[in-house]
């Protein structure tokens, strides 16, 4: 399979990210375009099952250096953390304690809970890839029984009135993020029956199911589940066709030589982003509290300015760029 550079995927990554970053600069103060943002992290884990699972070769050395890439990238940024911890709060934090805690979404560098999760996949990740390429139906098996899983959890929940994911770590919620994974890579594989699809077609699928998602969340969260944070809404069966929906759209979309480039930029930096904007959201925090819909798209925008420029300022300095790339 053709595994050159893909601006579409490129593309996908940049959007993730803005939304990951408007997930959490926008919060609940904005229930609209907060459930507009809660497609990234299912994004991310649809481009890496896409990348990954159309290679053709995979094996324990791969995973191993990617996973060995990951936990660098992991202690470096808790070490510097711990830096300034020690010199203002003059505690003394074990940064390999810090390393545990962030990538069970605790801590300070919470957001790396991703990370984690992304650990757990690359394990299985060679045993996976030989299975479905060997056993292609295997595949569409795998995505239909963890998304059977996902619609378990999801009714459930409904039925009880609490979201039953609560008591399990979001990195630890495997069913959820291996269907996604699974499904980039089962998309990679249909590509062509994907594009026999009428686009325009496709188009108007994807915004009605970005409406009817968008009013289900608001209704589901507020009067079934008694919860309205973003993270349990992945399982939910019209969330699931949305970030379908959108990824392949996304992903056959026509798209300029020169928007290529500026999209192919962007998503190289998507990963400083991704690390940097929680710790500039925190910075940002305690000089003000946005109020409104007006600031927290200010503080959105803003946010991902800043951390744009200063991923490009580090993947320029050889030795900060290892802090942003995996």
């Amino acid at each position: 399979m053709d595994n050159r550079r893909n601006a579409n995927l490129d593309l996908i990554k940049s959007l993730a990210c803005i939304s990951v970053v408007g997930l959490h600069a926008v919060s609940m103060n904005n229930y609209t375009i907060y459930y507009l943002c809660d497609c990234g992290v299912p994004l991310f884990f649809m481009v890496n099952g896409y990348l990954l699972l159309s290679k053709e070769q995979m094996d324990y050395s791969y995973v191993l250096h990617k996973i060995v890439r990951i936990f660098k990238i992991v202690f470096s940024w808790n070490l510097l953390i711990a830096i300034p911890v020690l010199i203002f709060r003059q505690k003394l934090m074990n940064p390999f304690r810090l390393v545990f805690d962030s990538l069970l979404q605790k801590s300070y560098l919470w957001h790396f809970w991703f990370f984690g999760a992304l650990i757990m996949i690359y394990l299985l990740l060679p045993m996976l890839h030989r299975l479905f390429f060997q056993k292609k139906h295997y595949h569409r098996i795998a995505c239909l029984i963890f998304m059977g899983a996902c619609l378990c959890i999801s009714t459930l929940s409904m039925i009880k009135g609490y979201p039953l994911s609560m008591f399990i770590p979001q990195p630890l919620r495997l069913w959820t993020w291996l269907f996604y994974f699974l499904s980039g890579g089962l998309f990679a594989s249909r590509a062509k029956e994907i594009q026999r699809f009428s686009l325009r077609t496709h188009g108007m699928l994807l915004l009605a199911f970005t409406l009817i998602n968008n009013l289900a969340e608001k209704k589901v969260g507020l009067y079934l589940i008694h919860s309205r944070l973003a993270e349990y809404f992945y399982d939910n069966l019209f969330s699931i066709v949305w970030y379908c929906l959108l990824f392949t759209f996304l992903l056959r979309l026509p798209l300029r030589a020169s928007h290529e480039i500026w999209i192919s930029r962007f998503s190289s930096l998507t990963m400083g982003v991704f690390i940097l904007h929680p710790i500039l959201l925190f910075v940002l925090n305690t000089l003000f509290t946005p109020a409104g819909t007006i600031s927290v798209l200010l503080l959105w925008l803003g946010l991902t300015l800043i951390s744009l420029l200063i991923s490009y300022v580090m993947s320029k300095i050889p030795v900060a760029r290892e802090l942003i790339r995996l």
